[in-house]
């Protein structure tokens, strides 16, 4: 088929084409804006761009766990051992059934900084990792918790060190980052996860770096004990299972008093059994807890969806259009888009190399038009199944 070529646009087709323009500079401005930030972030603190305080203060690290006998006896030695000149660990064992108790005994023999306590067989009405943690908090003995999971494992004995370093004044909470860990014979699935997974750290890494912090992972995250008590604890939040992380740091957040670590020897990598299946069920969470955040995030990234859509089908209409009518058109459709891609390409890849999430490449487009029906899929699962996350239930 021949291609009409004009320089004659009707005034539909200029219309069409500004609107496609404009998607396309908001969508390259959330890109470099939002998406691009830690990577920066990170490059600079690599030229020690960042202030960071020489004095550690004493730290108490809280370990949350939950038959995790085996990662107890694999990871709790990478934990204890870290390079820092004053601090404690304390497990709380959440009401396990396998040998964990026993474990922890014997660790205690080997390591007198560390320490366990447990949850209360039978414990009912409540969130037992907010009891937990609530223990965690009451034993420590330190001003500075630092919270992580059993199945979570350091790279080295510097991670305590690269998040104390942070705690320079006014400083009252750190955000870590936590990857997955990727298995030698992965399923398909785990790309897809993984892809998913760094999506939704950019986001809330990249308002706390442009000072709008609103949530936190447990697996890697520390702040000041004070927080905790001022905040009457997890009091307002009693009545669900979760939020221990993203509403309770979405409380006592503030412009000032928030950093963000991303440093190699910061970053934890969480083992599970089944990468999926873990995925799915943090998903399934903090999907139910986002709307119980008080956040511009939800807005602002709501409108970034608003504007996907409309990049796609503008996209559609004009290079369609333009087949049929005005092979322009069908040029101006492409060279934008092209180049949008290439820019999510790039900027989607080097924040994977620093957060060590699989890079991608030509999944990157499948997985973009894929993101938007999948989380129809869990957002209608998660309302059927919405019961679960309340504690009365």
């Amino acid at each position: 088929m021949d291609l009409n070529f004009s320089w004659n646009f009707s005034a539909p087709e200029l219309f069409a084409m500004g609107a496609f323009a404009l998607v396309w500079i908001i969508e390259m401005a959330y890109q470099f804006y939002f998406f691009d930030r830690p990577f920066r972030f990170y490059k600079k603190s690599h030229r020690k761009g960042n202030q960071y305080t020489d004095d550690l203060p004493p730290v108490s690290v809280i370990v949350y766990a939950q038959n995790d006998a085996e990662n107890l006896i694999r990871f709790m030695p990478r934990i204890l051992n870290q390079n820092y000149p004053q601090f404690e660990v304390i497990v709380v064992n959440d009401d396990s059934t396998d040998d964990s108790k026993d474990i922890l005994t014997s660790l205690e023999t080997q390591y007198n900084n560390l320490y366990h306590t447990y949850v209360p067989e039978g414990s009912r009405n409540l969130s037992h990792k907010k009891l937990a943690l609530t223990l965690g908090i009451k034993a420590a003995r330190y001003d500075i918790v630092v919270f992580t999971n059993a199945n979570c494992c350091p790279p080295g004995n510097q991670w305590l060190s690269s998040l104390g370093r942070n705690f320079v004044d006014g400083t009252d909470i750190v955000l870590g980052y936590t990857a997955l860990n990727r298995k030698k014979k992965e399923r398909l699935s785990f790309w897809y996860c993984a892809y998913d997974k760094l999506l939704f750290t950019l986001r809330y890494l990249s308002f706390a770096l442009i000072g709008r912090p609103f949530m936190g992972e447990s697996s890697n995250l520390a702040y000041r004990k004070e927080l905790f008590f001022k905040n009457k604890g997890f009091s307002k939040y009693l009545h669900l299972h979760y939020g221990d992380d993203d509403l309770f740091i979405n409380e006592i957040a503030t412009r000032k008093n928030t950093r963000v670590e991303l440093a190699d020897e910061a970053q934890m990598t969480a083992f599970y059994d089944d990468n999926y299946e873990a995925w799915k069920e943090l998903k399934l969470q903090y999907d139910f807890t986002s709307r119980y955040l008080h956040t511009a995030a939800k807005a602002v990234f709501g409108f970034g969806k608003v504007c996907d859509y409309a990049f796609d089908i503008l996209f559609l209409f004009i290079a369609t259009w333009g087949i049929l009518h005005n092979g322009l058109l069908l040029v101006a459709a492409w060279i934008p888009a092209l180049a949008l891609f290439a820019v999510k390409v790039t900027i989607y890849r080097r924040a994977a190399k620093i957060l060590h999430s699989p890079r991608l490449f030509f999944a990157l487009p499948l997985f973009s038009l894929a993101q938007p029906w999948v989380n129809l899929y869990f957002n209608i699962i998660g309302s059927a199944s919405r019961k679960k996350n309340f504690t009365w239930r």
